[in-house]
């Protein structure tokens, strides 16, 4: 995979978020759904102007095929944000931040290149389990026989200026 940045999806911004367009079945909001992040490789390219039903979990580049797991820790799929918050600062900055995921049992992965934020409630209209965003941390990571932690940056899982 390509990675090279982090990036919201375009298709993010239009539907759901600023309800232009097909809207998804079932979505509730980013603080309300249940919003995930699932590890992957470096098969693929992210593209934050893919159409809309590439963006999901299993759909695109973003296929099971191309994820990495770890025993119960980091399970297909991902696992979810807790403690997620969406705030808007008087300077125009829209922040979506959550706090850090942090394992629990010793886990061996490696080749991970980044995660796909997605929307777990999310179940159809657009697509199922939509994407919100895709990290990328700076290049290969790892953990052997240890705890594999996601520390989200000061700045938040995403945000962006209006």
């Amino acid at each position: 995979m390509s990675w090279s940045e982090s990036r919201i999806f375009r298709a993010w911004l239009a539907a759901p978020m600023l309800h232009l367009g097909t809207q998804p079945v079932g979505y509730g909001g980013l603080t309300t759904d249940t919003v995930k992040a699932a590890l992957f490789n470096a098969t693929g390219t992210p593209d934050r102007d893919a159409a809309t039903a590439s963006t999901g979990y299993n759909t695109g580049q973003w296929v099971t095929a191309n994820e990495v797991t770890g025993a119960s820790e980091w399970v297909a799929g991902g696992r979810a944000l807790a403690s997620t918050g969406l705030t808007a600062s008087a300077g125009g900055i829209v922040t979506f931040s959550a706090a850090n995921l942090a394992g629990s049992a010793s886990v061996t992965m490696s080749g991970i290149q980044g995660c796909l934020v997605y929307d777990d409630t999310i179940s159809g209209g657009t697509v199922a389990d939509q994407g919100v965003c895709y990290n990328y941390f700076g290049g290969a990571q790892s953990v052997t026989a240890g705890t594999f932690t996601l520390n989200w940056s000061p700045s938040g899982v995403f945000a962006f200026s209006v």
